[in-house]
């Protein structure tokens, strides 16, 4: 069953000759399970997140030619965090359109778009996959999207959908190893384990763990040519000087239905009220120093 799209009031936003129709496509889409809640800490922790990731995705928008002008969709939009560098790019001339599922981050990123005077940079709700826009865009970006999706090789070939012939894609993916080391320093410590929980939560739901590593082969299986040239970006972070300790609580609050389900810790084990704290009195006196994935992959290509 397809996603309802907000097709009148997007289209009343950002005007008709920027968005000429955006319509429904019923694809009879898998159901998935997303394994981050939707509430304002998940939001705070998208923000935090894209401050720690955002060198790598400017980067690839430089290298994949986002520019001035161009109409760009920005799929998973969340917080709308991707979509405001975007807008950067594009310059006023140029419009950034969001799309996300979820409407309480479509509305927190039309918020900040309002706050901060973004006329170019509109949200709508919505599956990428269902949605059709005409005219196609020039460009289609998004950060940490096809590793959550049931079938990402379907996703990407219906995103490609919404791209002219000769437009650029750029996507970011992240790489999550559930088999190999915590990339955490001391092994030994509280941290150490809630990035196994982390770790067991994304697995049980089903999160594709090496999506980066994947990506520029899914490119070529949907029929493009990605730039050999990839990049890959690793944020580590340090706790309790640094924001380590903050953010692992934020990821792992954000997943507690996940790692429960998973069986790997109980609510009560994880005491997410008293968890950064216990970060914090657990440290060693030189700190931790880590972070919960392997990575970050940038790829892009252009559409024949």
């Amino acid at each position: 069953m397809g996603v309802q799209v907000m097709a009148q009031p997007f289209a009343e936003q950002i005007g008709e000759r920027e968005l000429l129709s955006v319509t429904g496509r019923n694809g009879g889409m898998t159901e998935e399970y997303y394994p981050l809640q939707s509430s304002a800490d998940e939001r705070r922790r998208l923000t935090a997140q894209a401050g720690l990731v955002a060198p790598l995705t400017q980067r690839l928008f430089e290298k994949a030619g986002i520019t001035s002008g161009m109409r760009v969709l920005d799929i998973g939009s969340g917080s709308g965090d991707v979509a405001f560098l975007a807008a950067r790019f594009v310059g006023a001339g140029g419009t950034v359109i969001g799309i996300d599922r979820d409407r309480a981050h479509v509305a927190f990123a039309e918020q900040r778009a309002k706050a901060g005077l973004l006329a170019n940079v509109r949200f709508m709700t919505g599956d990428f996959r269902e949605v059709e826009l005409s005219p196609p865009v020039d460009a289609i970006i998004g950060r940490l999207v096809l590793m959550y999706a049931a079938d990402p090789l379907d996703a990407l070939r219906r995103a490609l959908g919404n791209l002219r012939a000769g437009g650029v894609i750029a996507l970011q993916e992240s790489v999550i190893d559930y088999d190999g080391p915590v990339l955490i320093e001391p092994l030994n410590c509280l941290a150490a384990k809630a990035v196994e929980w982390f770790r067991a939560g994304f697995k049980h739901a089903g999160v594709h763990p090496r999506m980066g590593m994947r990506l520029f082969g899914l490119m070529r299986a949907a029929g493009l040519n990605p730039a050999t040239e990839i990049d890959m970006l690793v944020p580590i972070q340090q706790g309790p000087e640094g924001a380590l300790f903050s953010i692992l609580t934020a990821v792992v609050r954000s997943q507690i239905p996940a790692i429960v389900a998973s069986g790997v810790a109980t609510e009560a084990e994880i005491d997410i009220e008293t968890l950064e704290q216990r970060l914090i009195a657990d440290a060693p006196a030189s700190g931790v120093v880590g972070c919960f994935n392997s990575g970050h992959v940038g790829v892009w290509a252009k559409k024949p």
